[in-house]
């Protein structure tokens, strides 16, 4: 069988045809990046959005964890109390908690306001028992509505294929649009400790290199 590069078997390293593998510890996303050039009206009614300018970094670490532990987010967990408290102390790092008619918290929204007048969403989601009741729009009328109110030339973000797979449609519906697409190779959370080995099941951890003729 005919080995390229020393260890990866050409049946999952052909650069000709597209594929190409990667060690194992490593997971890659498919990335589409997506703007938002003006507000799209009547989108949703909006929920409640409060911005945080010092979050109790607990609390907050407890949230981000809930919301992005399923789609393998691990920075909260590998940010200190002090690093957190330092991110938020920048005036360009925007923090909303977003609530319901009932003053439930119910998600967050974290936005990064550039020089350039640009503003990039760059986190954002629901509690996970609360999917599916259609308080996604509701909570990025909310977010844009923010966003927009800061006067910003474009509105963007990147999702993945690590992330639900209705999402390109989602955002579709809320005005964004994609602009460039790419690749990100990352360590997995999972193995390098940052969070739980169950976390995101529905991503395959692989953690020992495969050798040809080894099973």
């Amino acid at each position: 069988m005919l080995v390229t590069e020393g260890t990866l078997p050409d049946e999952v390293t052909d650069l000709a045809s597209g594929y190409r593998r990667v060690p194992a510890g490593k997971i890659v996303n498919a990335v589409t990046w997506m703007e938002a050039r003006a507000p799209v009206p009547g989108l949703a009614r909006p929920l409640a959005m409060t911005r945080i300018t010092k979050p109790d970094t607990a609390s907050y670490r407890a949230t981000f964890l809930e919301i992005g532990a399923p789609w393998l987010w691990d920075r909260a967990a590998e940010m200190s109390d002090a690093e957190i408290a330092t991110h938020f102390s920048d005036p360009r790092q925007h923090i909303y908690y977003a609530h319901d008619e009932s003053s439930a918290h119910v998600g967050m929204v974290e936005l990064r306001v550039a020089e350039n007048s640009e503003i990039e969403i760059t986190y954002f989601g629901l509690l996970p028992s609360l999917t599916g009741r259609g308080l996604g729009k509701r909570l990025m009328a909310g977010a844009l509505g923010q966003a927009w109110s800061l006067g910003p030339s474009r509105i963007w973000l990147h999702t993945s294929s690590i992330d639900h797979h209705s999402v390109i449609g989602f955002y579709r519906a809320c005005g964004f649009e994609p602009y460039a697409a790419g690749f990100e190779i990352t360590d997995d959370p999972r193995i390098k400790g940052t969070l739980p080995r169950d976390c995101a099941p529905q991503i395959p951890l692989i953690e020992t290199e495969w050798m040809p003729g080894v099973r």
